[in-house]
């Protein structure tokens, strides 16, 4: 009769000191790696979500010059540019009044008064510290981009042979020459933007690179 009572006890005795152990230890070790798992992936969506939030800002400004490069020196009346003479290029609305490496200006008559002082018919680009500028006119300079580096904005101008050749800038800073903003025909744009990382740990910048090129309608009919 004992002992089978004291089978009954060894078969129902509880877990041990040593088994309750291993098992919190396990426990702990898949908590470990859920919430490293977790953390990883909450580390990589805010560094996509801020990524795609540099490149929706620089293709925004890309977007919106490659449509206003487009109209450059556009006259329908003939009235508002003037017309180059006998030079590298003659026969061109003058209405590209600056090309340098990091800006650009131009002009065009886009509802055909005989004139270029009216909204959009005067803008400027250019890179002023870290922001990518838009100026109308007179009107105060509008930010476009920020957290642009050194050598962040870039314009590459091209003329109208086929292929299209890139047009050399002289001087400090480069430029295109007044006789040779004539002959531009096509304009390309490279924009940098860079913003700091949101993972705090990490020192290194995330960069956004945007790259387009863009025609100019009256000049150019073979390089859209």
């Amino acid at each position: 009769m004992t002992t089978r009572t004291s089978e009954r006890r060894r078969r129902s005795r509880g877990m041990g000191t040593a088994e309750i152990l291993v098992g919190a230890f396990l426990s702990l070790m898949m908590l470990a790696v859920a919430s490293s798992f977790f953390t990883g992936q909450q580390r990589m969506l805010l560094v996509q979500s801020a990524y795609a939030q540099s490149q929706n800002v620089t293709r925004t400004f890309t977007d919106l010059f490659a449509r206003e490069i487009r109209m450059a020196s556009y006259d329908p009346g003939g009235a508002a540019i003037s017309i180059s003479g006998a030079g590298t290029c003659p026969g061109v609305s003058q209405g590209i009044t600056e090309a340098a490496a990091d800006s650009v200006r131009f002009k065009q008559d886009l509802n055909g008064d005989g004139d270029t002082a009216d909204a959009n018919e005067d803008v400027r680009y250019f890179l002023n510290g870290s922001q990518i500028m838009r100026q109308d006119g007179n009107a105060a300079a509008i930010v476009l981009v920020d957290g642009v580096p050194s050598g962040g904005l870039v314009f590459t101008y091209y003329n109208n042979q086929n292929p299209p050749g890139v047009i050399n800038m002289s001087g400090s800073p480069a430029a295109v020459s007044p006789a040779n903003r004539d002959c531009i025909a096509k304009v390309k744009v490279r924009v940098t933007a860079q913003l700091a990382s949101p993972q705090f740990y990490d020192i290194q910048p995330l960069i956004s690179t945007v790259e387009i090129e863009s025609a100019i309608r009256n000049r150019s009919l073979i390089n859209f």
